[in-house]
């Protein structure tokens, strides 16, 4: 860009000093360098603008008024060279030939030009020479050189693209073996020893046949609670293996089931109420889940630590989001209760309220007990089901 630049104002001074040492003639070499800075400034950013202003530009200088002899300032045709070259290189496809257009029609132009003259004026073999080069060769070796620009650009744009999609590939790679080796381990530990406890439990069943003692209830909640947690195991297992028609066989918690949670927690020890508030909508599988998580832990940690073991479960259902409020009236058993800041539990709830992109806290009551208070938001239209 630089050498072009030196070149072809050499050239508009040489001419200026040798062949035109006229005022009219300075004006118009100001005028075609301000044309060329205009297209070197505004090439990329600018560059269908560019294109537009050195056109102007040539047109303005080639019917300046003066000696017809004396050609067209190389200052203007090479503002001319440097848009179209930025156009045809980077441009879109419209704006590439849009660049050819405008070049074509200049060398038409010029050539018109050069033959008026040739009849006129006795320019002589070297500058017949001359003009065919500077007004028909180099258009042609600014298209090529910005095709050849043009292609290696797009070259580079399809590696990276490509590139782009292996790392995608690789990290998916990795993602799934993770998860199946999560998948194994919970099998083989977690539900293995969970299919024990329920082999007990119902081998105990039917040593001690009565039901109805207080030690046959307890069993039999045991062993129904064993049972519910080795079916969300298996379809944990099953989404984690990606065998999503597994996973549609195994029913989904959902906050519909609220109601059962609160029974379990009764059947803990545990005094629940429930409060709803607004017009129950239909929630995503993930913002339904991750309500029923929340409930759950929250109504688990007040059988655990709640003395009396009292609490309010509140739902409040927005025009965009649910509010899940759980409130317990019990000072903590043995100590101060676990801060909110630690604990898998209310980690666990918060990071799920935050992957539904709403917040969860808890902390203690300013009249005593415990408060968890979870905002999840209500999407719309067709990202409920997603």
């Amino acid at each position: 860009m630089a050498g072009l630049a030196v070149v072809a104002a050499s050239i508009d001074l040489g001419e200026l000093l040798w062949l035109e040492r006229t005022t009219a003639r300075a004006v118009l070499l100001a005028v075609s360098a301000a044309v060329f800075a205009l297209a070197v400034l505004w090439r990329r950013s600018r560059p269908v603008t560019a294109l537009a202003v050195v056109g102007l530009g040539y047109l303005v200088t080639s019917a300046w008024p003066g000696d017809q002899v004396t050609p067209t300032p190389a200052l203007a045709q090479a503002g001319v060279w440097v848009a179209a070259f930025s156009a045809i290189a980077a441009g879109t496809a419209r704006l590439r030939l849009a660049a050819i257009a405008t070049l074509g029609a200049f060398v038409a132009a010029d050539a018109c030009r050069v033959l008026w003259s040739a009849e006129a004026y006795d320019f002589g073999l070297v500058g017949l020479l001359y003009d065919t080069a500077v007004f028909g060769f180099m258009p042609v070796v600014v298209v090529a050189m910005a095709d050849a620009a043009r292609s290696r650009v797009q070259l580079a744009a399809t590696q990276a693209e490509q590139a782009e999609r292996l790392r995608e590939l690789d990290a998916r790679a990795a993602a799934r073996d993770e998860r199946l080796r999560l998948a194994r381990e919970l099998h083989d530990a977690v539900a293995g020893r969970l299919s024990a406890v329920a082999m007990r439990v119902t081998a105990v069943g039917h040593v001690h046949r009565d039901r109805h003692t207080p030690e046959g209830e307890a069993l039999a909640e045991i062993g129904r609670e064993v049972g519910a947690a080795l079916g969300e195991l298996r379809g944990a297992l099953d989404s984690l293996r990606d065998d999503e028609a597994a996973a549609d066989l195994v029913a989904r918690p959902s906050l519909r089931e609220v109601e059962a949670l609160a029974d379990q927690a009764r059947r803990a020890g545990a005094a629940v109420d429930i409060v709803t508030t607004g017009e129950p909508s239909p929630l995503s599988h993930m913002v339904d889940l991750a309500a029923y998580r929340i409930v759950q832990e929250a109504l688990m940690n007040v059988a655990r630590h709640a003395r009396p073991p009292r609490a309010t479960v509140s739902l409040d259902y927005g025009r965009d989001r649910l509010c899940i409020r759980v409130d317990d009236e019990g000072a903590p058993q043995g100590g101060p209760r676990t801060s909110p800041t630690a604990g898998h539990g209310l980690i666990g709830m918060r990071e799920r309220a935050a992957l539904c992109g709403g917040s969860a806290t808890a902390g203690p009551r300013p009249d005593g007990g415990w408060r968890v208070d979870a905002t999840l938001p209500l999407p719309t239209g067709a990202a409920w089901h997603q």
